[in-house]
C-alpha cells in the first residue's frame, strides 16, 4: 500500500509539471502576442531549458531577444534553433538580421542562403552586387562621431529635430502620462518629446515640451514646417487617451499635425491616410510643406514597412504612392529625412550594409534613378542607427544603440571632411555639327566600377540631370538613336562645377556613306574626273559622280541604316581609257563609309594595243564539246561580258584569239582552234557588233605561255593544271578607231 501511494504522488506530480509547462507557454505565446517581449523572452528562455524543448521556444525566445536589443543572447538562442526542423523562412531572415548585428558577416550570408521563398529576392539579388561588407569601410577616415552632450540618459533618445538652437527629441527618460506607464516590449517607459536649447556642442535647458503633448502612449518624434506654422507628429492610436487596437490586435501608429492660428496652436488632425489597421508615422516635409514622406505598413507595402509620398494638392493630400523596389526592400524602412527638398535620407534592415537599421540616402525619382547610397562606418555600424537629421552636407545627428552609450539609444553628432551628400550635375545634350540640342537622348552615368548608377533621357531642351556623391570620378555614357555613342570621363574636381551649369554632351551624328577610289590598273594610281554612275539594281535610279583629284567619290546615305542591303550596277567612264561595267553588292553592318573598291573591282585599263579586254570583266574560261566549236550556254554568257564592252568602247577593234595545248596533233589544234574563234566571234557579231570590230583566229599550240610543249619527240611532264593555262581565249585590241 505504501508502495502504490508513493507512485500515485510521483503520477500527481509528473502532471503538475506538465500542465504547469503547459501554462507557461501559453502564458508566453499571449506575451509574445502583445508584443510584451521583455517577459516573453525570459518565459521562452525557461522552456528552452527544459529536457524535450520544442524548437518553437528557441525561435521565440531569440525573436523576442531581437526586439529587446539582447543580440548576443537572440544568437545563442537561433543557433540552437537552427540545428533543428522547423524554422520558417522569416525565422531564416531574422537569425540572419541577428547574425549582422553581431558582425558575423560569413555565417549570416550562409543562413540567408537557407531561405527558399521568393519573398526576400530584393534583398538576394542586392547581397550578389554587395557581398563584400568591407566596402562600407572604405570612406570610415571621413567620419567624425561624438556623443551629442547633454542630452543623452539612462533610458532612450532618438529623432533630433533643430530649428534654430533649439533641439526637439524623442525619449523615454520619464513618461508624463498616469503613473509614469511603461511599455512592455522591452519595460521601459512610453516615448514623450522633449526639447534643449544647442549652445556650443552641447545640449542644455531640456524640458518637456508640454501638456499639449501628453499621452499614455508613445509621442514623437516631432517635426516641424520650415515657416514654423505646422507640427507633425507621430503618436500611438488612442481615443479619449487609450490605446485603439486594430484588426491585427496592434495599437498601430498615426500621424497627427497642427496648425498655428496666430500666437496660438490648433486642434490635433489626423493625416488622411491614417488607419486603425496599419501604421503611419515619422513624417518629413519639403521647405514648402507640399511634398511629404512617412513610413507605413499600408496595403501594397513590399517588406514590413516602406517609405511613401505624398502631395499636397488643391487643399488635400494625394493619395500616397510607395517609392518602390529603388529605395524600398522587404526589410524596414524607416526614418526619412528630406535634406534640402531633394535629398531623402532614410534607415533600412533590408539593404546592404553593416547590420541591423544602416543609414542610406537617395534622390527618389518616378524611375527608380539613384540607387540608395550607405553612409557607411562609422555613421553605421553592426547595431541600429536611426532618426537622422543632416544640419549641413557635413554635419548632423544621427541615433543608435551601439556599445557605448548612456541608454539603450544614443542621439549622436556627425561630421564629415568631405561633401556627404549627392552633387547636383547637369548636362545638356547637343548635335556635334549642328550645335541644336537634342531631346531623347539617353545619358547613362556610371562609377569608377562601371557599374550603371543613373540613367536618364535629355528633356524638350536637351538637359538632364544626376545627382553624384562627391569625392569620385565617374564616367558618362551618351547615346541616341542615329547618333554615335559617346563616352567620357567626368574627374570629381569638375563635380562641383557642374552643380552650378550643364557641361555640354556633343554628340556626333552616324553617317552611313559609301566611297569609292578609281585606280589605274597598272601603276595603282588615282584617276581624277572618271564619270562614275551607280544604278540601283532594283530601283533602277542613277546617280553620276566624278572622281575628285585624289581619284574619289563619296555617297551619303540619308534613308539607309545598319543591316539595310544595297545592289549597284557600276559605270566607269573616262577618255582614254576602257568604259567599265561591274556589279556591286553590299551590306551596311555599321556606320561610316563603305569602301566601294573593296566591294568590287575599280581599277581601269587605258586603251591600248594588245590589251587584252578579257582580264577587264573577268572573264571566265569558254569551254567547247570535245572536237566541236559551236558555243555553248555557259560560253555565251561570257562572251556576253565581251559584246557589252565592246559597246560602250565603239572605238575598239578585237581579235579574238583561241589557243590549245601542245596535247593533239598540232595541224589538227589550229585548225580546231580557229572555228572555235570564228565561232565565238560570229556570236559576238550576232549581238549587235559590226564584223569589221572583231574577227577570230585559230593559234592552236602555236603560242604556249609555258614550258608544256610535247610535240613530236619532246615529252612534256606538265600537270593538267599547267596544260589548261594554255587553253585559253584572248580578245585584244588590235586597233583603235578614232
Amino acid at each position: 500500500m505504501k508502495l502504490k501511494k508513493t507512485l500515485i504522488i510521483v503520477a500527481l506530480l509528473s502532471v503538475g509539471t506538465v500542465l504547469s509547462q503547459g501554462l507557461k507557454e501559453k502564458i508566453a505565446d499571449k506575451k509574445f502576442d502583445n508584443e510584451e517581449y521583455a517577459s516573453a523572452s525570459e518565459m521562452y528562455s525557461e522552456l528552452a531549458a527544459k529536457k524535450t524543448p520544442k524548437t518553437k521556444y528557441f525561435v521565440r525566445a531569440g525573436e523576442s531577444h531581437l526586439k529587446i536589443g539582447e543580440y548576443k543572447k537572440a544568437e545563442a538562442f537561433y543557433g540552437q534553433a537552427f540545428t533543428n526542423q522547423g524554422m520558417t523562412d522569416r525565422d531564416y531572415y531574422n537569425y540572419y538580421q541577428v547574425l549582422k548585428y553581431n558582425g558575423n558577416y560569413t555565417r549570416a550570408t550562409e543562413v540567408f542562403k537557407k531561405i527558399n521563398t521568393a519573398e526576400f529576392k530584393n534583398i538576394r539579388s542586392a547581397l550578389t552586387h554587395h557581398a563584400d561588407y568591407h566596402e562600407f569601410l572604405k570612406d570610415s577616415s571621413n567620419f567624425k562621431i561624438g556623443t551629442l552632450q547633454g542630452i543623452n540618459s539612462e533610458q532612450g533618445e532618438f529623432g533630433a529635430f533643430q530649428v534654430g538652437k533649439d533641439i526637439y527629441f524623442a525619449s523615454s527618460r520619464r513618461n508624463y502620462g498616469a503613473m509614469h506607464k511603461k511599455y512592455g516590449w522591452d519595460d521601459s517607459y512610453y516615448l514623450d518629446i522633449y526639447v534643449g536649447s544647442m549652445e556650443g556642442a552641447t545640449v542644455n535647458h531640456i524640458h518637456h515640451v508640454g501638456d499639449h503633448m501628453k499621452t499614455n502612449y508613445h509621442e514623437g518624434p516631432l517635426v516641424i514646417t520650415k515657416d514654423g506654422n505646422t507640427e507633425y507628429v507621430t503618436r500611438n492610436n488612442i481615443d479619449h487617451n487609450h490605446g485603439v487596437k486594430g484588426k491585427d490586435n496592434h495599437v498601430n501608429l498615426k500621424i497627427y499635425y497642427r496648425g498655428k492660428l496666430g500666437e496660438h496652436w490648433e486642434e490635433w488632425k489626423e493625416f488622411p491616410y491614417n488607419s486603425a489597421d496599419y501604421s503611419c508615422g515619422h513624417p518629413t516635409l519639403s521647405d514648402d510643406g507640399k511634398t511629404m514622406y512617412f513610413v507605413s505598413d499600408m496595403p501594397g507595402t513590399l517588406g514590413s514597412t516602406d517609405i511613401w509620398v505624398t502631395h499636397f494638392e488643391n487643399g488635400n493630400w494625394s493619395k500616397p504612392t510607395n517609392l518602390g523596389q529603388s529605395t524600398n526592400s522587404e526589410g524596414k524602412e524607416m526614418f526619412p529625412f528630406l535634406f534640402e527638398n531633394e535629398i531623402l535620407l532614410f534607415s533600412s534592415d533590408g539593404k546592404p550594409g553593416l547590420g541591423g537599421q544602416d543609414l542610406f540616402y537617395t534622390v527618389p525619382s518616378p524611375d527608380g534613378g539613384f540607387e540608395p547610397q550607405n553612409l557607411g562606418y562609422p555613421v553605421n555600424t553592426s547595431y541600429d542607427e536611426v532618426g537622422v537629421f543632416a544640419t549641413s552636407n557635413k554635419t548632423g545627428y544621427l541615433s543608435s544603440n551601439r556599445p557605448g552609450g548612456m541608454g539603450k539609444d544614443d542621439i549622436y553628432s556627425f561630421e564629415s571632411k568631405n561633401p556627404i551628400f549627392s552633387t547636383p550635375v547637369n548636362f545638356i545634350v547637343k548635335d556635334v555639327l549642328t550645335k541644336a540640342v537634342l531631346a531623347g537622348a539617353e545619358v547613362s552615368i556610371l562609377d569608377d566600377a562601371g557599374k550603371v548608377i543613373g540613367k536618364a533621357n535629355s528633356d524638350e531642351t536637351g538637359h538632364v540631370k544626376f545627382n553624384l556623391i562627391p569625392g569620385r570620378n565617374y564616367k558618362s555614357k551618351t547615346k541616341k538613336d542615329g547618333y554615335k555613342n559617346l563616352d567620357i570621363m567626368i574627374p570629381e574636381k569638375d563635380l562641383a562645377n557642374l552643380a552650378k551649369e550643364s557641361k555640354e554632351l556633343y554628340i556626333e551624328k552616324k553617317i552611313f556613306g559609301l566611297v569609292g577610289l578609281v585606280t589605274d590598273a597598272d601603276n595603282n594610281s588615282p584617276i581624277e574626273g572618271v564619270k562614275v554612275t551607280l544604278t540601283d539594281a532594283f530601283s533602277k535610279v542613277a546617280v553620276v559622280y566624278n572622281t575628285s583629284n585624289v581619284g574619289d567619290f563619296k555617297q551619303i546615305y540619308d534613308k539607309l541604316k545598319e543591316g539595310d542591303d544595297v545592289s549597284y550596277i557600276v559605270k566607269m567612264e573616262k577618255k582614254g581609257y576602257i568604259t567599265k561595267t561591274v556589279p556591286a553588292d553590299i551590306s551596311i553592318m555599321k556606320d561610316g563609309f563603305i569602301k566601294l573598291h573593296e566591294v568590287t573591282n575599280m581599277k581601269m585599263s587605258k586603251i591600248k594595243i594588245g590589251t587584252d579586254i578579257g582580264k577587264l570583266v573577268d572573264l571566265k574560261p569558254i569551254y567547247f564539246d570535245v572536237a566541236k566549236w559551236d558555243v555553248k550556254p555557259e560560253g555565251a554568257i561570257e562572251l556576253d561580258k565581251v559584246v557589252g564592252l565592246m559597246k560602250e568602247n565603239m572605238g575598239m577593234v578585237i581579235e579574238l584569239g583561241s589557243h590549245t595545248d601542245c596535247r593533239g596533233v598540232a595541224k589538227a589544234n589550229l585548225t580546231l582552234s580557229d572555228k572555235r574563234a570564228k565561232s565565238s566571234a560570229a556570236y559576238i557579231v550576232s549581238k549587235g557588233i559590226s564584223a569589221d570590230r572583231i574577227f577570230g583566229k585559230g593559234y592552236g599550240e602555236t603560242k604556249l605561255i609555258n614550258k608544256c610543249a610535247c610535240e613530236g619527240k619532246v615529252v612534256s611532264k606538265c600537270s593538267d593544271e599547267e596544260h589548261a593555262q594554255n587553253r585559253r581565249t584572248e580578245f585584244k585590241i588590235v586597233k583603235i578607231k578614232g
